[in-house]
């Protein structure tokens, strides 16, 4: 998915300020379905962000409900702009660049088939990074959170 280049030195400063990014450079990159959320919001200008991450992205309305929820609700996400599936999540109240991400969230379709070795390579991802999995869901303009994570009976 290709990236939203910014340049405008007081669009960066506005960004850094609500926690979109974690430092003011000359110019970012920052993801289409970040650049829809503040679309929305009004801190970039209408420039159709979303129609342009749903060409890439068949779940993109999906994962903007789920940053439009999560954003609202006072956390932070973060995305990579190289386009994995997986959305990174802050604490509550914590920005960019002030801690580090404690979840990694993956967008599910509403009408997902459990699939074993799909949710495996997930938790080994979030292994990994050391971060809680969390899968997210959207139905009804409602979205769920599902915890996942393993246990061991020793």
């Amino acid at each position: 998915m290709k990236s939203i280049l910014i340049e405008d030195v007081e669009t960066i400063k506005k960004l850094h300020r609500i926690g979109a990014i974690p430092e003011i450079l000359e110019s970012i990159e920052i993801h289409p379905l970040l650049a829809a959320y503040l679309e929305e919001k009004g801190v970039l200008d209408k420039k159709g962000y979303l129609k342009m991450a749903k060409k890439a992205d068949k779940l993109a309305e999906d994962k903007l409900a789920v940053v439009r929820h999560l954003w609202n609700h006072g956390y932070v996400c973060r995305f990579n702009i190289e386009g994995d599936d997986y959305i990174r999540v802050h604490r509550k109240g914590v920005r960019p660049g002030e801690d580090r991400t404690n979840y990694v969230l993956k967008v599910i379709p509403k009408k997902w088939k459990t699939n074993l070795p799909e949710i495996v390579e997930s938790m080994d991802f979030a292994g990994k990074l050391r971060k809680e999995l969390i899968y997210a869901r959207v139905e009804d303009e409602k979205v769920q959170f599902f915890r996942v994570g393993r246990t061991t009976f020793e």
